[in-house]
């Protein structure tokens, strides 16, 4: 057990300082891996063993996020520094709802020339199950990706690189860690650009928030759940949508994020979160 804190430390510490931050997701996903595999033994679906593997990585990356923080940076509030705070309870309760609500404003906002364009039928099939999916699905992605990219990720860079230039390249990254199945060059330009924004604008939430995470994490789980409620018997998109308007589509289900008016609200909304937290980005910035 010695030898293994020691291997940790010595990984943490490696030089220069970004080899670590590079590699330490990787190398828990690959021991993710490896832990997932002897369920095969137990005939496990290969879909299901990635997921199972996944979540090993993500409780492996929980477990040691207090070590990394304390290790490379000298900190034991990581929780805090992340923005994952246990006090004011209903002021955190408040910002995730904000958050979903902010999701659903933005998902009709993208709906609404679909809709004048009459490219959507109401299907109107409701399912508890589909439901419990959704919330399942929303909170879990919103949660770990927002842990990963605007709590772990973005303060990693700010210790390197400063926090203009650290939410730049924590966007890119988040942008394009997303694999994207549509091979059509303008859906990938667009659902890459639709992802930087995202990414940019979850930053400047946390930072007009004063680095609470809660509200980013409830607009990316309103953002993954809401849609994934809707297309699973709510509505459907007729074959004629365009890619432009609705979001590159794969298996009949378009992504709203590579949409033209979420690329064109994001990008206002980044701007105007740029303007409204001018006095932030001079006070801790410089």
């Amino acid at each position: 057990m010695k030898n293994v804190i020691i291997l940790i430390r010595s990984f943490f510490l490696l030089r220069p300082r970004f080899l670590s931050t590079i590699f330490f997701i990787p190398i828990l996903y690959g021991i993710g891996w490896v832990l997932s595999q002897p369920l095969l033994l137990f005939n496990f679906e290969k879909e299901n063993l990635s997921l199972i593997g996944t979540i090993i990585t993500f409780l492996l990356f929980i477990f040691l996020l207090p070590y990394w923080f304390y290790i490379k940076q000298n900190k034991s509030n990581a929780w805090i520094l992340l923005g994952i705070t246990k006090d004011k309870f209903l002021k955190n309760f408040f910002n995730f709802f904000q958050g979903i609500f902010f999701a659903l404003v933005l998902i009709i906002l993208i709906l609404v020339p679909l809709l004048e364009k009459n490219y959507i039928s109401w299907i109107g099939e409701f399912s508890p199950i589909i439901l419990f999916n959704s919330i399942v699905l929303g909170l879990g992605v919103g949660f770990a990706e927002e842990i990963i990219f605007r709590g772990w990720l973005l303060e990693e860079l700010k210790l390197e690189y400063g926090t203009k230039i650290s939410i730049a390249l924590q966007a890119i990254i988040f942008s394009f860690v997303h694999n994207l199945s549509n091979e059509i060059f303008w859906n990938i330009i667009g659902l890459r650009l639709g992802f930087i924004l995202l990414g940019i604008f979850l930053s400047l939430v946390k930072i007009r928030d004063k680095g609470s995470l809660w509200n980013c994490i409830g607009i990316h789980a309103g953002l993954v759940g809401i849609w994934f409620l809707l297309n699973n018997g709510l509505i459907e998109f007729k074959e004629n949508t365009p890619s432009f308007l609705a979001g590159p589509f794969t298996q009949n289900v378009p992504n709203p994020i590579g949409s033209f008016s979420a690329i064109l609200i994001l990008l206002l909304l980044c701007i105007f979160y740029t303007v409204k937290s001018k006095k932030i980005f001079t006070k801790r910035f410089n």
